[in-house]
């Protein structure tokens, strides 16, 4: 007995693609409207087919009046059939040869069913039934149609010998005396065997060019849409290649190995097997960057791949975290120690130098191991883990090293926080303080920055320096992202409403910028508050940047389609290549703090100067930020600065501090900058 598979082990049933049910369809409707199109044209050929035929009937049909209905001979009329005189002449007329290619025979009946002239001479003087077309021509209608052999009334012709073929008749109403209504009805039958080839000889040939019309315009639609068709999967398999891969080197990127983890895991789950990641940070590779360029740096990333794959199984991934940070996911691994060998052979691999750009480098790494279910049983938690300790390794130089909770010594405090900062986005917690923006020319402020506090209830008011690096490892910046632009844009709305716009402007940071749905969050924040995208501003780092500039330059110009500026933070602090800065959609720049604060020293004022000549040049707009005396003010007013931000202006404040700040700088002259 043959038991049935249960539902979910049978193998669903391919469905045809949508280019052939397209074809078939398209096929379908062609092949009917060609049939349409035929059985329209066909009925038009034997309608006039038929008319021709009532047009010769017609014709004899004056010739029979003249021959048996003309004053000097006897009507029909008065009930006498034909007479003698009048079959001589019957006889004449069918023996004329047009007459004979056109006539088979011809009757004339009164409307008692007199038969008063037939060519078939035995049955004139005698009574019938009139046929159904014969009454309805006494009603004043010519008629038409065709009939078997039978139909043909005539002694010349054999109907036996033609019982097969039809015959065309056509009853014809004849008024004579000067009656107005019909008193005679001739019935004339033609040949039809020959109309009806001529029917099928024309309508092939209408078949033929409207099939092969309509083929060739099938054909021509068809090879549109499987052009069309061709590309479209062509550019949708190059949409999913980049949105799971990365674009510089071309390996799996951060989506696309949390899924693969993800499956590896609930496999190793179902075999009693483990999963292990290597997270993989390079020696030495910002000393490259800054030496060589990103350049030579972005050329020597290309490599690290097709140098790990052979030290590598062939099952294994090797995925590109962002920077110089590379994770290997190995499936089905005994134990740390074989993950621990499997490090140890990657590490063996960057041994050998890279021949880059004709300059030899020689490329050391760091490898953190976690192994699944030990030291966690999810992409975050293992990832998590093996950073920590590929940390460790680098501290202690060990080259490659297993995760150990001794190396996390404050993952109990840090998870604590974890799970506070998560409630604490959820409950509202999160709080933003203003500093203003301050044209240097006119004093009038032109922004304000949105930075992010939390309200912490038992620890009081924490910086960000205490709760974003750790949102930042743990895939809560989104959420935190997602919150402070929330607040900041409804602000933006309020201070709109009051008839004091101004801008916002928001930091992002790394993971933010490189996150998929960063411009649909945008988006969709920017609409919530009716906030038009000009009255925000996201300030990324260079470092952020220059962690993935090909995807940063992807977003950040579906960024500005929304009307958002960009400016880079912390300007002059991040060796970024002004080749990628120039390639990016900026709008201006803010000179990092640390040297505007100690601006008198010389080689900190030839740094913020050139930095506005070069921003100037740029047509970048600058923001000075720590500005905290009169005297820099000034100083940065006289080297071209655009606008400043600082405590010489405000500390970040809460809203209605600011508002009251603004209100009181409203108050004074705008030329005059206020110092608080």
């Amino acid at each position: 007995m043959t038991v049935p598979r249960p539902a979910w082990m049978r193998r669903p049933t391919a469905r045809p693609s949508l280019l052939v049910q397209f074809g078939s369809l398209s096929l379908v409707v062609v092949a009917v409207l060609g049939l349409v199109i035929g059985q329209q044209l066909h009925a038009l050929i034997a309608e006039r087919a038929q008319a021709n035929a009532r047009a010769s009937a017609a014709v004899y049909l004056q010739l029979v009046q003249r021959a048996f209905f003309t004053p000097d001979t006897q009507s029909p009329s008065t009930g006498a059939v034909a007479t003698p005189h009048q079959l001589s002449l019957s006889e004449q007329l069918t023996e004329d040869p047009v007459v004979r290619q056109q006539v088979l025979s011809a009757t004339a009946w009164l409307a008692d069913g007199l038969v008063v002239f037939s060519t078939a001479r035995g049955e004139i003087g005698s009574r019938e039934v009139l046929p159904a077309s014969a009454k309805k021509a006494l009603a004043g209608e010519t008629v038409s149609g065709t009939a078997d052999a039978s139909r043909v009334r005539s002694d010349a012709y054999d109907v036996g010998q033609h019982a097969s073929e039809q015959v065309m008749f056509v009853d014809m109403p004849l008024s004579i005396g000067g009656r107005s209504t019909p008193a005679v009805v001739v019935e004339i039958t033609q040949d039809y065997v020959h109309t009806e080839a001529a029917i099928r000889h024309d309508t092939s040939i209408v078949y033929g060019w409207l099939a092969g019309g309509l083929l060739v315009l099938y054909l021509a639609l068809f090879r549109v849409v499987a052009t069309a068709s061709r590309r479209i999967r062509h550019q949708s398999a190059v949409n999913r290649d980049l949105a799971l891969h990365d674009t510089l080197t071309g390996l799996a990127n951060r989506s696309l190995l949390r899924d693969q983890v993800t499956q590896a895991l609930a496999a190793a789950r179902r075999h009693d097997d483990h999963v292990a990641l290597l997270l993989l940070d390079l020696d030495r590779f910002k000393e490259i960057n800054d030496t060589l360029g990103h350049h030579h740096g972005d050329l020597l990333l290309a490599l690290i791949g097709p140098r790990l794959q052979p030290a590598l199984r062939p099952g294994d991934t090797i995925a590109r975290l962002g920077g110089d940070e590379f994770v290997i996911l190995l499936r089905e691994v005994v134990d740390a120690t074989e993950a621990l060998l499997a490090a140890r052979s990657v590490l063996r691999a960057l041994d050998e130098v890279f021949a880059v750009d004709g300059v030899e480098l020689d490329v050391g790494g760091s490898v953190g191991i976690a192994v699944s279910p030990a030291h966690g049983e999810d992409f975050e938690t293992l990832l998590r883990h093996a950073d920590v300790a590929m940390y460790a390794a680098k501290t202690n130089q060990t080259g490659a090293t297993v995760y150990d909770p001794a190396y996390d010594a404050n993952s109990p405090a840090r998870l604590a926080m974890l799970g506070e900062l998560r409630r604490g986005i959820e409950a509202g917690q999160l709080v933003l303080h203003y500093q203003p923006q301050v044209d240097m020319d006119s004093g009038e402020v032109t922004g304000a920055e949105a930075l992010v506090r939390w309200d912490h209830p038992t620890r009081g008011l924490l910086f960000p320096d205490e709760f974003i690096p750790l949102a930042e490892r743990t895939g809560l910046i989104r959420p935190l992202t997602l919150a402070v632009l929330d607040q900041a844009l409804a602000q933006a709305a309020r201070w709109a409403t009051a008839g004091r716009p101004l801008a916002v402007a928001v930091n992002l940071s790394a993971r933010s910028l490189l996150e998929l749905t960063l411009h649909d969050d945008v988006a969709g924040a920017l609409a919530r508050h009716g906030v038009p995208g000009s009255m925000l501003e996201l300030e990324i780092t260079e470092s952020t940047v220059m962690a993935d500039p090909e995807r940063a330059l992807v977003v950040l110009r579906s960024l500005t389609d929304l009307g958002v500026t960009v400016s880079i933070d912390d300007f002059g602090t991040g060796y970024s290549s002004m080749a990628y800065l120039q390639r990016l959609p900026v709008h201006g720049l803010k000179i990092d703090r640390s040297f505007v604060t100690d601006l008198s020293g010389d080689v900190n004022e030839v740094i913020v100067s050139s930095s506005i000549d070069l921003a100037r040049s740029l047509g970048l707009h600058v923001i000075a930020e720590g500005v905290e005396d009169r005297s820099t003010w000034d100083r940065l007013a006289m080297l071209g600065c655009h606008a400043g931000q600082g405590y010489y202006l405000s500390r970040p404040v809460p809203a209605e501090v600011f508002d009251a700040w603004f209100a009181r700088h409203l108050d004074e002259d705008l030329a005059a900058v206020p110092g608080v």
